[in-house]
């Protein structure tokens, strides 16, 4: 008889319930992978939604902060003018210095420094502000002065400052019209022409002044042609300009006022060296003031290039207050303060008058006109939520003009009357149109 041999299926049952199980751990466990990366993305992408909408919240507070720099200097003006007190008076009580902290200083919301220092009700409020305010994250916010440097698009009639007529003194008849005689000179005005050059002759002795100092530079562009770069400069953003270079370009120009002075790397001729160098001096926006009160070293240099090297850290150390009179605010009050301390400390315009007047005429003829109040920022927020962080940066100008030059030529004051007779809006007026404009807004 066949006998078939008999085939032990033991534990088969077993090892199916545990395939089983764990098939379905995988699936399990990739499901809830899944899950857990779409709820991260998701929470990351709240962040990121709380995170700009701060950096927005702080741009208005900075904006808030320039508003308000703006109001407590006409007031002050206004105080002293009423009072009939000199600006040395004003400065004793109310230093510059102190009035431009209302801008300058950088914040943290909320604060996070020490407190013990603070009085009493002040450290109950920022401590009640911590607990009430139920902010999420924290706020960094700087704001940088930017009429420190020369303009860019000051080379376009458009961006240039002019000065106004001087104002006639209270009582005085107005003056009367009187026909030209051939002897009377044309007034200084901008010419474009002469603020091209202005601006060649300036890249010029900025590269000669680095090549002198600088071994290494000097050995490495002993080739470069400056020539190139002007008309690159003019030819990226004049319309106007028809320049040989933008052929080989690989980039299209533009052809249009420049609205960052990052768009200077664009050119075929720049480099990350030569655009730190120019950047030191250069900006970009639609105020065209040079703020003598903020200036830096490398600008000063291109700005009056008669100043010996010992004559400017005399003049950094006079101005912030260490020189020889110790005096804790030496901030310039008007341009011809500034003018003032070149005739009587630079020798080269010491005691001379027409070299005051032929720099003076200069700047007006490229367009730049010397301030001591801060017209131009350069906001810098930094927001973060969680691990997110969202960095803001804005161009802010002021259309007025700045105190310390003059105000353009057909824009009354506030509450002065305008060519109708009509006053215009004050400063008070809920309606009155804001003069802060956002001239650039990015996030990086």
């Amino acid at each position: 008889m066949f006998c078939r041999k008999r085939i032990d299926r033991k534990g088969v049952a077993l090892f199916i319930v545990l395939a089983s199980m764990a098939t379905l751990s995988i699936f399990v466990g990739e499901i809830t992978y899944t899950a857990q990366i779409n709820q991260k993305l998701a929470y990351d992408r709240l962040d990121q939604v709380k995170a700009q909408a701060l950096a927005k919240s702080g741009l208005r507070l900075a904006l808030l902060r320039i508003k308000a720099y703006t109001e407590l200097r006409k007031t002050v003006s206004s105080i002293a003018e009423s009072a009939g007190a000199s600006a040395s008076a004003v400065n004793s009580v109310v230093p510059k210095a102190m009035i431009e902290k209302v801008w300058s200083e950088p914040v943290t919301i909320p604060f996070s420094g020490d407190l013990s220092a603070l009085p009493g009700e002040m450290k109950d409020a920022i401590q009640k502000f911590r607990k009430d305010s139920g902010m999420e994250g924290k706020l960094y916010i700087s704001i940088q002065a930017q009429s420190n440097k020369f303009n860019l698009n000051s080379i376009l009639p458009q961006f240039a400052a002019t000065p106004a007529p001087p104002a006639p003194k209270k009582g005085a008849p107005p003056p009367q019209s009187a026909a030209p005689s051939d002897g009377d000179k044309k007034p200084i005005a901008y010419d474009i022409d002469q603020a091209r050059q202005s601006l060649s002759q300036q890249l010029k002795d900025t590269f000669q002044k680095k090549s002198e100092s600088d071994e290494h530079f000097r050995e490495d562009y002993r080739n470069f042609r400056m020539e190139d770069l002007v008309e690159e400069i003019l030819g990226w953003g004049d319309l106007s300009y028809d320049s040989p270079r933008e052929q080989v370009s690989s980039i299209p120009f533009k052809r249009a006022p420049f609205y960052h002075i990052s768009e200077l790397n664009y050119l075929p001729s720049m480099d990350d060296t030569i655009y730190e160098m120019l950047s030191q001096q250069f900006t970009a926006g639609i105020a065209s003031y040079i703020n003598v009160n903020t200036i830096l070293e490398p600008v000063l240099k291109a700005l009056v290039p008669q100043m010996t090297q010992e004559e400017i850290g005399k003049f950094f150390e006079f101005r912030d207050g260490k020189g020889e009179t110790g005096a804790e605010d030496n901030k310039f009050k008007s341009s011809d303060d500034f003018f003032g301390y070149l005739k009587g400390k630079v020798q080269y315009f010491m005691g001379s008058e027409t070299r005051i007047t032929d720099l003076k005429n200069a700047l007006v003829q490229r367009g730049v006109l010397i301030s001591t109040e801060e017209s131009h920022f350069l906001v810098h927020i930094e927001a973060t939520v969680q691990q997110t962080k969202k960095t803001l940066e804005a161009m802010v100008s002021l259309l007025e003009s700045p105190p310390g030059g003059t105000q353009k030529p057909g824009t009354p004051a506030p509450g002065q009357s305008n060519s109708t007779g009509n006053p215009t809006q004050s400063s008070q007026n809920p309606s009155e149109k804001s003069n802060i404009k956002i001239t650039q807004l990015r996030f990086l």
